[in-house]
């Protein structure tokens, strides 16, 4: 089966991305404090736009609420890695659809939106 190639103009690639994790620090006091973002890395993105169809096959999965943005090749992101957009939220990656055949590769991330407690669909535990 081909591999579709991903092409994305430059000006799509306007918005910026920070990669990083959730660590802890100490604060003046010396209590250590978690839940903090710190970003590693910041890269350029392009949002991706789904069809109608690739709407309503996502519907009732675990997809329907995801947000997917394509960025240049780049061997540091990992998947158990956060994303804060420019809105300001921080999402985890749950797909990387890496393509590295080129020196002109895009990769295509699939987030969705961070939860400081991790269960449940609106970030409470049961």
């Amino acid at each position: 089966m081909a591999r579709i190639s991903y092409r994305y103009p430059l000006y799509r690639m306007r918005h910026k991305a920070q990669f990083g994790s959730i660590k802890s620090y100490q604060n003046k006091m010396g209590v250590n404090i978690s839940g903090k973002f710190i970003a590693d890395f910041t890269l350029h993105y392009a949002k991706v736009n789904l069809t109608i169809s690739q709407r309503y096959g996502n519907a009732g999965t675990t997809l329907e609420h995801s947000t997917i943005i394509a960025i240049r090749h780049n061997s540091k992101v990992k998947e158990p890695m956060l994303v804060k957009l420019g809105d300001g939220i921080v999402y985890n990656i749950t797909n990387i659809s890496a393509n590295n055949d080129s020196y002109l590769s895009y990769d295509l991330l699939t987030l969705e939106k961070y939860t400081k407690g991790g269960g449940g669909a609106n970030g409470k535990r049961d």
